[in-house]
């Protein structure tokens, strides 16, 4: 196992793990891996058919198994013929009793992707740009397809709802009425009038930053807003990029600062969320792929809410009225320019495949800046070579 983990890379039907004993725990089942009873040693390695029983690839191998239940059962892999009554490779079919499996046991992959070990659990991250395996406490970037049954439906490809209301395969979670702040931050529970007013809050159509909370058996993904940083997103532009190209960071909310029009020259153009500065374009960074690109609050704007209420008023109330000032608050053209910047930027990154992180994006604003190239014209096959040339160093 130590030199597969190694190699990082694995296949569907290779063996991630065997456990040489019935006792032995060596390992816990993550996403992307299933469960399959190691043959006995005195069965054949080919069946009457002359079909190789042992591990193999997907379509190729026909394995005998006893999946979370103690019978044992025949799996049948894609590409062979089988009945009904047959359960899938993925060890998911369906026990037939509570008890465990008997018996040595080894843990294959059931997709394509690289292995991802924490102490015992061994998952599998899939390849596949389109899928976002969602992680408790990851910062997504999604739209409200559907409201109703005390909760929104949320779309995290960020695409919007079709005419019959469905993204069909898309990935979506649930945002329960729980998960989110009531107007001026009250804390009580919620009643049946905070149900009739949900659309209030959000409406279908609306994009909004939100967390991770919990992830289901079933892989379902139940968010939360009570963050005061989270919410509707009003007033920027969105991207979709593969959630493969947003990696990780301690920091998803970011400003790029200096790069207008007027402001070409070198130094660091990164600050945290929430610095003072004119034409600073504030970023957030979903996981799932969603990239939402605003113009930076003034600090001059809460300085003047704050001057106007008193002192005692709480946080969640102040950010309220900032979060309502920016969303009526016309943009000026140049702030549009310098935002419609960032974003062809961050489209740079995506047509080449580069990883999306704010330093990568500065590099590439500056870059065009530097070459005096127009906002229209950032997309165009030979700038989108040049200017993420740096990236590539």
């Amino acid at each position: 196992m130590g030199d597969l983990l190694r190699r990082h890379f694995v296949l569907p039907g290779q063996v991630l793990a065997t456990s040489h004993s019935e006792t032995e725990g060596g390992f816990l089942r993550g996403h992307g891996t299933y469960i399959e009873i190691v043959p006995d040693e005195n069965d054949d390695d080919d069946d009457d058919d002359g079909n190789f029983r042992g591990g193999g690839m997907a379509g190729t191998s026909k394995k005998k198994t006893s999946g979370w239940g103690g019978g044992e059962a025949n799996v049948v892999m894609k590409g062979d013929d089988g009945h009904d009554d047959e359960k899938d490779g993925d060890g998911e079919g369906g026990p037939h009793e509570n008890a465990p499996p008997q018996g040595p046991q080894r843990l294959i992959a059931s997709v394509a992707g690289t292995v991802e070990r924490v102490n015992k659990l061994i998952s599998v991250i899939p390849l596949s740009p389109s899928i976002y395996v969602g992680q408790v406490g990851d910062l997504v970037v999604g739209r409200i397809v559907g409201v109703g049954g005390s909760r929104w439906k949320v779309s995290l490809t960020c695409s919007a709802p079709s005419a019959s209301g469905s993204n069909g395969s898309m990935k979506e979670g649930q945002l329960p009425l729980s998960g989110v702040n009531l107007p001026g931050g009250v804390q009580r529970i919620r009643t049946s009038e905070d149900v009739l007013a949900m659309r209030n809050l959000f409406k279908e159509g609306d994009l909004l930053t939100c967390e991770v909370q919990q992830v289901q058996k079933d892989g379902t993904l139940i968010l939360h807003t009570r963050s005061l940083r989270y919410g509707k997103l009003d007033n920027g532009v969105l991207v979709t990029v593969p959630p493969s190209l947003v990696g990780r960071r301690k920091n998803h909310f970011v400003t790029l600062k200096g790069l207008g029009a007027n402001n070409s020259g070198d130094g660091n153009a990164m600050e945290v969320d929430g610095e003072e500065g004119e034409g600073d374009v504030g970023v957030h960074l979903g996981l799932n792929g969603g990239i939402w690109i605003q113009r930076s609050v003034p600090a001059e704007w809460e300085e003047s809410i704050r001057a106007d209420q008193d002192d005692r008023a709480p946080l969640a109330e102040t950010l309220q009225k900032l979060r309502h000032r920016h969303a009526t608050t016309k943009v000026s053209r140049s702030m549009r320019e310098t935002i419609a910047r960032v974003r062809n930027s961050t489209e740079c990154l995506r047509l080449v495949h580069c990883q999306i992180t704010p330093e990568n994006i500065e590099l590439v604003a500056k870059a065009s800046l530097d070459e005096g190239v127009r906002v229209a014209d950032m997309l165009l096959p030979e700038w989108v070579v040049k200017l993420t040339e740096g990236t590539r160093r």
